[in-house]
């Protein structure tokens, strides 16, 4: 499949249809490991430019004692982005190989980068929405996190070859607490403070 601008149009629509048909498509792009981290590191990027775009429009963050934060920059949100996708792609492949799955490595990568893409559409949405009904904006912020929790079961269960995806949710949910509880008890046994 060519990625032409109709093609990536026509699997975005397939993507909130038919999820599991659209990593699939996405799965079979004849993509080598090297463009698959090029694509992550690319949808990287282009999430530090939107959400440096959307820092822009909201109020800046006020601290307890009411002074100004001081915003984070462009190059933290781009580590923050491609350090949360590597660590989805590397768990999504290990621990659902470790439960019998047949994904590789490569599917997970070129899945989370089109996972992020879909995510990227999702923060343009919210630009507009910012600007032209404000209101609304924060029902879409709740409604992407949800999509992408659906269309992260999907790509995972279709990667492994998982029929369930009940179970494949709550792998996941598991996995990330599992994650979160791991981080924190590294960070306080290194003396990093909350």
């Amino acid at each position: 499949m060519e990625m032409t601008l109709g093609n990536v149009a026509g699997l975005v629509r397939l993507t909130f249809a038919q999820p599991r048909q659209a990593a699939q498509v996405v799965l079979r792009l004849p993509l080598p490991l090297q463009a698959r981290w090029a694509a992550v590191a690319l949808m990287a990027v282009l999430s530090a430019f939107l959400m440096q775009a959307m820092a822009a429009m909201l109020p800046p963050a006020v601290g307890p004692d009411g002074a100004e934060l001081r915003p984070v920059g462009p190059f933290f949100w781009a580590g923050m982005v491609a350090i949360g996708m590597v660590l989805t792609a590397l768990l999504a492949f290990s621990v659902g190989r470790w439960r019998g799955g047949k994904g590789e490595l490569a599917d997970a990568v070129i899945l989370v980068a089109w996972l992020q893409f879909i995510q990227l559409l999702m923060v343009a949405l919210q630009l507009v929405l910012i600007v032209v009904l404000p209101v609304i904006a924060p029902i879409v912020e709740i409604g992407a996190v949800l999509l992408f929790l659906w269309l992260l079961v999907n790509f995972v269960a279709e990667m492994h070859g998982f029929r369930s995806l009940g179970l494949v949710f709550l792998g996941i949910i598991v996995t990330f607490v599992a994650a979160v509880l791991g981080m924190s008890v590294l960070l306080m046994m290194l003396g990093v403070g909350f």
